[in-house]
């Protein structure tokens, strides 16, 4: 009977009754209602091992299988979706409620009641059924099956999968690619380490870093990360080193270099600390060779002995054929000699692969490292020459080993990394290294930082490179030609190729002779005859030629290159790169480019090596170059402001309209004889004045420059014109001599005034800038005006004799001094240099500000430290001023400070720099603090400097101070703790979005009270009486200031300045002056405001006011006739010599006659400024008076001798 079971009539359908015995058990499993399920999720591997079933009935079985479980699926789904409820009222009109039309809901019967939403987590469609349902299946289909090849698992590799959590977020929500890597990763690796027994994360960092295989490690997670955090701002590691380095930039040093230049460089070549141990470490001994191979290749046991078969070689190394040839410089990239060059030694059979393209490989020696047979047959073995079980073999794994990897380092082709440390090494060599020894040094690996540093800024190559430290290259590769034939020979201008074979060409060719081969160079390197011969005369200046000829070999044309493309590359001339270098460091920088360039393994010590060395030139060129990009100064204008000013051989046009302006205003500003008889002065009988005042004035009357300053100066005029009038006139009163003097330092100051004035507007003019800016460039010349006058007056007459001057003569003073003032005035236009800043610099910012004893010496360090200056005007929205007024403040401060008034100052410039750059306080003391570590106040442009360096890059990068310090500061050497904090800082600054930059938001009240009280009010003028000031300082915390100095301003009188003492309180005297008024003093502390103390009083003394006789009118010896009124006036005076000012007086009269009457207008008033009190009396009864004054306040009394008024009855 056949079965009603579908499952059963389909296992009858497709097997034979002979199958359905042989396969009972699977029958026996569908009789006792197996389901149909199951057996398709098995699948063939599952039935064949659990049933016994042969594959192809097992793949028969499930064709059949897979669609009823299809089907029966399908239905169970429809029917679930079916509602089981009664179907509601249809509609009432229209054509549905006569027919029953489709619709939906009787087609489907849907159960919205039970339906989940589409996008719903545990809906069967939804990605997350799909995913459990492929876990099921791999657990079911893979995982079940037996592990013979030591496979791993997917929960095995993947073992973050199983913890997590599915929901909505991790459905829905879109994760970077590096939120999914990072988490799998951990967990991985943690798994790892406790599988073998350690949970130690630093363990297992270090065991990355004591990895040597494969060739990719050792790996150094911090280097890492602050690689890819400064590559990520378009910078390296040691930008960073250069930025916040005091002695930054290195042009300005002497050797262009300083101890932490070497530390960026070896930053720069983005080579972490373990990279570049790896390369510089001592060679391996040939007795460890076992370990050795194992560490670095991988080959463990007796393997090793098998490097030597290229396919195992490669297997090791990741190498492919091509790249196994461009390694060793074989086959198709075996070097080819140049056929246009003159070799000393004849070619030898076999390439010379240890001459070019693979040098360092071989340690520059013959034969070189190649690869044995030619055979093509799969059973042919090819192998390396070197043998891994000799020393010589060994070396060359050794060398081999270092090379590959920093190929992949550097990520340039081999050959291109063979010329780099070929060039780097030779050039050591020239620098007094070991000729044989051929390693890696700190100095070769800062060779390579120089060549990264050009190489990301301006796309500088490694062939053009080698060229910069060492010489062209004269051997092809393949079927590429030299680079030497590349550059001179690769136009196919001439029949004739230029030829390296030691022949001579001329310096400075004759002229109207061409020469073959400095036409060739020209062409070659794109530049004129003239350019040539300025190159030319340096190279031969760098080789010590004597004659007129240079010889032609790699050396001299390498020269010529070199001159050439590394200006070039920097976007300057060829020219501007000589002089350049002349001006920045004299002909032995010229020379150390100009002839075979050296890096020298002490570039400081010039005891050791003369040249410098030529990686501290290139990059001073880059970091001027650099600079002068920066600050938008045209590099040529640079060189010419900072070179002495070459006067012109004749005088120009405006030089004769300038010396015309200035005779035709002199003559009314000259000091005459005239001058002073008309001002009043005697006149001397048959002599002139100005013989008497040869001091002052010189016979054309030219003021003499003043000594000192203007109180001196005025002092002295008073002597020498005092001594003047007693040797003129003979005369002895001494205040008769006071007047004369007066008058006569008046005009002396007049004309000293005019022709000021006459100079100022004159150079105004002929220079470009305002009229006091014009003065203080003429004394940044180490000029007067006097001395301009004089100049400008002896010219008289030579304007038209000086066409014929002869080449040896001296070059004309006066052109002289104007082609310096031009070129101080260019500086000053191009800056906008003001004339305050003009003026602090001249008083004592060239010494204060960049430690310059000559305030007239003029430099690339003058012009660089003013460049810092005026970009910290740009760089901030205050007045310059402000911070002029800083650097003024700070330079004063005494010296040494006490505690509180040290910490009070450090707080007080902070908050002052801060507010001026608009930075946050803490960045700013973090700066300072770094900058000068025991004052820790910034004093000078130096300093300045760095703290905008620091500013400009924290705004670049988002990061804070701290941060870039930590950068900047980290050994060459391992530090782990260093790198591990300068990373984790540098990983903030990655944020997609960054921490808003913290702004100014202190103020100088808050971190210091002041308190200012007065014991009284009024003080007595012109006496030793004193009024005692108490000031009270606190800090932030309410605590004494002690040690901290107070000054004081007054106009009245005099205040010294004192500390305050422990208690935090000091005490001030006021000593009163002669004058009297109301005052209110100011006192301030180092780098604070000026406050005000509380108003006092510099009075007269009440109690001692009288009427002096002496100063009282004198009354009429007569009558005084009827009608007429007489004017009476006294001053008012104490015993101190102080005048009585606006004291209220009254005027008061008696007489003996009744009925006599007087008027006094008025009768009451107060005393003017000078103590005087007038009034006017009259009589109109006539009479004999006597006048009274009386002060109110001091009551003292005044009377006048007795007055007759003549009455009426006088006149008839």
């Amino acid at each position: 009977m056949t079965d009603s079971r579908p499952a059963l009539q389909l296992l009858n359908q497709v097997f034979s009754e002979q199958q359905l015995t042989q396969y009972a058990d699977l029958g026996t499993y569908l009789r006792e209602g197996g389901s149909i399920f199951s057996l398709v999720e098995k699948g063939v591997q599952g039935l064949v091992m659990d049933y016994g079933i042969s594959p192809d009935d097992a793949r028969q079985f499930l064709r059949r299988a897979n669609s009823m479980a299809i089907y029966v699926r399908r239905q169970f789904i429809e029917h679930s979706l079916r509602s089981d409820k009664a179907e509601g009222a249809g509609p009432r009109s229209g054509l549905l409620s006569m027919v029953n039309g489709p619709s939906f809901e009787r087609l489907f019967s849907p159960r919205f009641d039970s339906l989940c939403p589409p996008d719903a987590l545990e809906s069967l469609a939804s990605p997350v059924a799909y995913l459990i349902e492929l876990l099921r299946w791999i657990e079911k289909r893979i995982e079940s099956l037996p592990n013979t090849g030591n496979k791993l698992p997917l929960h095995g590799r993947r073992q973050d999968l199983k913890p997590l959590a599915v929901d909505f977020n991790a459905v829905h929500r879109s994760v970077s690619s590096v939120d999914i890597i990072v988490p799998v990763l951990e967990t991985f690796i943690k798994k790892y380490g406790e599988d073998k027994g350690n949970r130690d994360e630093a363990d297992l960092e270090q065991a990355m870093i004591d990895a040597r295989y494969p060739n990719g490690l050792p790996y150094y997670q911090h280097w890492v990360t602050l690689d890819a955090v400064t590559r990520h701002h378009g910078l390296s590691v040691g930008n960073f080193a250069h930025m916040v380095d005091i002695s930054f930039p290195y042009f300005l040093q002497d050797q262009a270099w300083d101890n932490d230049a070497a530390r960026a460089l070896a930053h720069t070549s983005r080579l972490g600390p373990y990279q570049r141990q790896l390369l510089t470490e001592n060679p391996p001994a040939f007795a460890d060779r076992e370990g050795f191979y194992a560490r670095n290749f991988g080959a463990d046991g007796v393997t090793w002995q098998n490097l030597s078969q290229v396919p195992f070689f490669g297997e090791r190394t990741k190498l492919d054929t091509p790249g196994l040839e461009a390694l060793l410089s074989v086959r198709s990239f075996a070097p080819v000699r140049s056929a246009n060059v003159t070799y000393q030694e004849s070619a030898p059979d076999l390439p010379e692969s240890g001459r070019s393209g693979s040098v360092y490989l071989n340690a520059n020696t013959l034969p070189a490292v190649s690869i044995t047979g030619s055979g093509e047959g799969p059973a042919f073995l090819h192998r390396l020459t070197a043998n891994p079980n000799d020393s010589t073999g060994f070396d060359r794994y050794d060398r081999m080993n270092r090379k590959l990897r920093l190929d992949q380092w550097l990520e340039l082709p081999s050959e291109q990394v063979d010329a780099l440390l070929v060039a780097a090494i030779r050039a050591e060599v020239r620098g007094g290294a070991s000729a044989a020894a051929w390693r890696i040094t700190e100095r070769v690996v800062h060779a390579l930082g120089l060549f990264q540093s050009l190489r990301e800024r301006y796309g500088c190559t490694a062939q053009d490179f080698a060229v910069f430290i060492d010489e062209l290259s004269i051997y092809g590769r393949g079927e590429a030609l030299s680079q030497f034939d590349q550059v001179f020979n690769g136009q196919g201008n001439y029949r004739q190729a230029l030829l390296l074979n030691g022949g001579e060409f001329p310096v400075l060719p004759t002229q109207g002779v061409p020469d073959l081969t400095v036409i060739q160079i020209c062409s070659a390197l794109a530049i004129d005859l003239q350019t040539y011969s300025y190159l030319a005369l340096a190279i031969a200046g760098a080789q010590g030629v004597a004659g007129n000829n240079l010889q032609r070999n790699a050396a001299t044309l390498s020269s010529f290159y070199r001159l050439v493309k590394l200006p070039r590359l920097l976007g300057i001339t060829p020219v501007e790169g000589v002089l350049m270098l002349t001006v920045l460091g004299g002909k032995s920088w010229l020379d150390g480019l100009a002839g075979a360039p050296l890096i020298s393994r002490f570039p400081l010590n010039t005891a050791i090596v003369n040249t410098p060395d030529a990686l501290n030139l290139i990059y001073a060129m880059h970091s001027c170059a650099g600079w002068c990009a920066d600050r938008n100064i045209p590099v040529l204008w640079m060189l010419q402001q900072v070179s002495e000013p070459q006067a012109l051989a004749a005088a120009s046009d405006n030089e004769r309209q300038l010396f015309e302006q200035v005779r035709n205003l002199l003559s009314g500003a000259l000091f005459t004889n005239a001058a002073l008889l008309t001002a009043g002065v005697p006149a001397l009988p048959g002599a002139s004045w100005l013989d008497l005042l040869t001091a002052l004035v010189d016979p054309d009357g030219l003021v003499m420059p003043p000594a000192g300053t203007e109180a001196v100066y005025l002092a002295f005029a008073r002597v020498a014109l005092d001594q003047a009038v007693r040797d003129g006139l003979g005369e002895s009163n001494a205040s008769v001599r006071a007047g004369i003097v007066e008058k006569m330092l008046t005009v002396l100051l007049q004309a000293r005034e005019t022709q000021v004035s006459v100079v100022k507007e004159c150079l105004a003019v002929y220079t470009g800038v305002n009229a006091e800016q014009a003065l203080l460039v003429l004394a940044w010349a180490n000029a007067t005006v006097y001395r301009l006058l004089r100049q400008v007056l002896e010219r008289t007459g030579l304007d038209l004799d000086e066409s014929v001057r002869g080449r040896d003569e001296q070059p004309d003073p006066l052109l002289t001094l104007l082609a310096d003032v031009r070129r101080r005035s260019a500086v000053v236009t191009k800056l906008e240099l003001g004339a305050e800043l003009l003026q602090d610099y001249l008083d004592y910012g060239h010494k204060a500000w960049v430690d310059q004893d000559d305030k007239h010496a003029f430099t690339v360090r003058t012009l660089y430290n003013l460049t810092s200056l005026t970009r910290a005007f740009e760089l901030s929205k205050q007045p310059a001023q402000k911070l002029l007024a800083y650097l003024s403040e700070v330079n004063a401060l005494p010296s040494p400070l006490s505690e509180h008034a040290t910490r009070l100052a450090q707080q007080a410039a902070s908050i002052r720099l801060a507010e001026f750059f608009d930075w946050s306080v803490q960045e700013v003391r973090e700066c300072v603090g770094r900058i000068d570590p025991n004052l820790k106040i910034l004093k000078n442009l130096t300093q300045l400097d760095l703290l905008m360096r620091v500013r400009v890059l924290a705004k670049h990068t988002g990061m804070d101070a701290l941060t870039i310090f930590l950068i900047g500061t980290l050994p060459e050497t391992v530090n782990k703790t260093a790198y591990n904090a300068a990373a984790e800082h540098a990983l903030l600054s990655l944020s997609e979005t960054p921490a808003p930059e913290l702004a100014f938001s202190e103020d100088l009240k808050q971190i210091v009270t002041m308190a200012c009280t007065v014991d009284k009010t009024d003080v007595v003028a012109n006496t030793e009486g004193e009024i005692t000031f108490t000031v009270t300082l606190k800090d932030i915390d309410g605590q004494p200031l002690s040690g901290v100095n107070v000054y004081w301003s007054a106009a009245l009188g005099s205040i010294s300045t004192d500390a305050t003492q422990p208690n935090g309180t000091v005490e001030a005297q006021f000593i009163p002056g002669k004058v009297m008024g109301t005052d209110t003093p100011l006192y301030w502390l180092d780098l604070f405001e000026p406050k005000y103390a509380p108003t006092i009083n510099v009075v007269a003394d009440h109690l001692t006011l009288q009427f002096p006789s002496p100063l009282k009118a004198r009354v009429p010896l007569g009558p005084v006739a009827f009608g007429e009124e007489i004017e009476l006036y006294a001053t008012l005076m104490d015993s101190h010599q102080n005048l009585g000012k606006n004291s209220l007086v009254r005027w008061s009269s008696r007489s003996e006659v009744s009925g006599a009457l007087l008027t006094i207008r008025p009768a009451q008033a107060y005393t003017n400024q000078e103590g005087l009190t007038r009034v006017f009396v009259s009589s109109a009864t006539g009479g004999t008076f006597v006048i009274s004054v009386t002060s109110e306040g001091g009551e003292a009394v005044e009377h006048f001798e007795a007055i007759t008024f003549d009455g009426q009855e006088a006149d008839l």
